[in-house]
C-alpha cells in the first residue's frame, strides 16, 4: 500500500513539477483533476497540493503575492530614442527678420527656426484582468504633454519626470459590450489628422459590437455523423459593424459664478466636454480585399480651456473665450486592405468638415471682440473660405512591423484648414501641429529583432492660405503661424 501511494505521489509531482514554477492555478487544477479522475485520493491530493505550495514559495514567482481578484496580469513597455530636426518658417515675418532694409513688406524672405534634439520616450504598462469581467490598466510615460511622450536630453545630467498617462477600469459583461471610464486609449478608428496618437482622453466610453450581438447561431444537436453532440456554433459573417460612443472631460472649470453677468453663465462657469459618436463598418470580400469606413460625429459641450499642453497648445486668453467654441465636425475616415503579393498593403483616407467652420475662423481672429471694440471686422470676415473648413488626408502604407525582418513603409498627403480640427488634438509632429497647412509624410521601418525597430519619417508642410495673419492666427496662441514646415525624425524603438 505504501508503495503504491509513493508511486502515485511520485507520478502526480512529476505531472506538475513544472506547472510549480510557472503557474500555481494551473498546478492546482491539475491536481483536482488528477484527483477526479481517481489517480489520487482527496487526502493524497491535499499531501500534492502542500508540497506544490511549499515549492512555490521558495521560487522566485512565489514570492509575488498577487491579489485574488486578479486572473491574469500583463506588464510591459517600451523605450524610444529619437534624433529631431526641424525647421519653421513663420507665416508672418517679424520686423526687421525677412524684411530688406527699405522695409518692403512684400518681401517673404525666409525666418527659420531650426532646432536639433536629441529625445527619448519611455513608456511602462500594467494591464490586470479581473474576475466578473472587470479589468484595470495603469500606464506611466516620461512626460506631462497630452500629445507627446518625449523628453528632450537636456539640463545637465538632470533626472525626468514620470507622469499617469493612463488609468482605467473596463466593464464586458458580455462579448458585444464593453464599457471603460478613467483615462484610456483612443478607442476610436481614425487617424493623426484629427487625433493624435500619443493623446489618451479622459471620461467614458462604450462599444457595441453590433455584429456579434445579431449575429444568429446554429441549434445545438447531434454532429454530422450523429455520433457526437455539437454545440451551438454562431454565424461568421463577412461584415462587422461597431457603434463607439465617447464622452470625455476637456476641462474643468469652476461652477459658481458671481451676480453679475460676467462671472455667472459663461464659458469661465462650464466645463469643457468632449462628445464623439462614429459607426465602424467592414467588410472581407472574397478575394481577401478588407473595406472598412467609419463615420463619425465630433462636438464639444463649450467651455474655457486653460492648461492644454502640447506643442501646439489653444488655450483661453484675454481675446479668447471657449477655445473648443464651433466646432462641430463629421469626419470620415477609412481603409482598403489587401495583398500585393505576401505584403499587406492598405490605401487609407480621413476627412473632416466643420459644419460651424466659417463662426470658427471668426473666433480665431476674435471677431466678436473686434466688433464689442467699434471695430470694422470685415477685413477678417472676408478672409474666410471654404478651404478652412475643411481637413483631408490620403495616403499608402505597404508592409507592417511584427517579427525580425519586417519593413514597412508608408506615404500620405494632407490639407488642414484653419478651422477644420482642433489645433488641441491633431498631430504635433506633422506641421509642429499648425493649422492651414498641406503637405506630405513619408517613412520606412525595419524590425532588426522582434522587438527593436529602427524607422526614418520625413514631413514637408506648407501654408495653406498665404493671407491669414492676425488675431490667434499668428498672434497670441498662433495656431497657424506657419509658412514652411520641415521635420526629420530618425528613431529606434525598443519593446518589453
Amino acid at each position: 500500500m505504501f508503495k503504491s501511494t509513493s508511486l502515485k505521489l511520485a507520478a502526480a509531482l512529476a505531472l506538475v513539477s513544472s506547472a510549480i514554477t510557472a503557474q500555481a492555478q494551473d498546478a492546482g487544477a491539475l491536481v483536482d483533476r488528477l484527483v477526479k479522475k481517481g489517480v489520487l485520493t482527496a487526502q493524497e491530493g491535499e499531501e500534492v497540493r502542500a508540497d506544490m505550495t511549499r515549492d512555490f514559495a521558495a521560487t522566485p514567482a512565489g514570492k509575488i503575492n498577487i491579489s485574488n481578484s486578479i486572473t491574469e496580469l500583463k506588464l510591459y513597455g517600451d523605450l524610444r530614442l529619437r534624433y529631431q530636426y526641424d525647421n519653421k518658417d513663420g507665416q508672418l515675418d517679424p520686423l526687421p527678420v525677412g524684411v530688406h532694409s527699405d522695409r518692403n513688406e512684400k518681401d517673404r524672405s525666409p525666418n527659420s527656426n531650426q532646432r536639433s534634439r536629441w529625445r527619448f520616450r519611455l513608456r511602462l504598462n500594467a494591464e490586470a484582468r479581473l474576475t466578473e469581467n472587470f479589468a484595470a490598466g495603469v500606464e506611466l510615460q516620461t512626460s506631462q504633454n497630452s500629445d507627446s511622450a518625449n523628453q528632450t536630453f537636456e539640463n545637465g545630467f538632470n533626472d525626468y519626470g514620470i507622469f499617469i498617462s493612463r488609468a482605467y477600469i473596463s466593464w464586458t459583461p458580455t462579448d458585444w459590450l464593453t464599457v471603460v471610464g478613467g483615462k484610456f486609449a483612443n478607442p476610436f478608428y481614425t487617424t493623426d489628422l484629427v487625433w493624435d496618437a500619443d493623446i489618451n482622453p479622459n471620461g467614458l466610453t462604450e462599444s457595441v459590437a453590433l455584429h456579434k450581438l445579431f449575429a444568429g447561431s446554429s441549434e445545438a444537436g447531434f454532429s454530422k455523423d450523429g455520433k457526437g453532440y455539437a454545440p451551438p456554433i454562431k454565424e461568421v459573417y463577412p461584415w462587422e459593424l461597431t457603434l463607439v460612443a465617447g464622452q470625455f472631460i476637456f476641462d474643468d472649470n469652476l461652477e459658481g459664478g458671481g451676480r453679475d453677468n460676467a462671472t455667472r453663465d459663461n464659458d469661465q462657469t462650464t466645463d469643457a466636454y468632449l462628445f464623439e459618436t462614429q459607426l465602424i463598418g467592414s467588410y472581407k470580400f472574397g478575394n481577401g480585399i478588407k473595406l472598412t469606413v467609419a463615420p463619425a460625429w465630433f462636438t464639444y459641450v463649450n467651455g474655457s480651456v486653460t492648461g492644454a499642453e502640447n506643442e501646439n497648445s489653444f488655450n483661453d486668453s484675454a481675446t479668447v473665450s471657449g477655445a473648443t467654441r464651433n466646432l462641430n465636425l463629421i469626419l470620415v475616415p477609412g481603409d482598403v486592405a489587401f495583398k500585393v503579393g505576401d505584403l499587406k498593403t492598405r490605401f487609407y483616407w480621413d476627412f473632416a468638415y466643420n459644419i460651424e467652420g466659417r463662426k470658427r475662423v471668426d473666433e480665431i481672429y476674435n471677431v466678436k471682440t473686434l466688433r464689442s471694440a467699434g471695430i470694422d471686422p470685415d477685413d477678417f470676415d472676408r478672409r474666410h473660405n471654404n478651404l478652412d473648413n475643411v481637413a483631408y488626408l490620403v495616403g499608402v502604407q505597404v508592409g507592417e512591423n511584427k517579427k525580425k525582418g519586417d519593413w514597412s513603409a508608408l506615404l500620405n498627403w494632407r490639407r488642414t484648414g484653419i478651422g477644420s480640427v482642433d489645433p488641441n488634438l491633431n498631430d504635433s509632429d506633422f506641421a509642429l501641429g499648425e493649422l492651414n497647412t498641406q503637405g506630405i509624410k513619408a517613412g520606412v521601418a525595419y524590425n532588426f529583432t522582434d522587438f527593436c525597430v529602427f524607422g526614418v519619417t520625413y514631413m514637408h508642410a506648407w501654408n495653406l492660405r498665404g493671407d491669414l495673419t492676425g488675431g490667434e492666427a499668428t498672434g497670441g496662441n498662433a495656431i497657424a503661424d506657419a509658412n514652411a514646415v520641415q521635420v526629420l525624425q530618425v528613431d529606434l524603438n525598443v519593446k518589453f
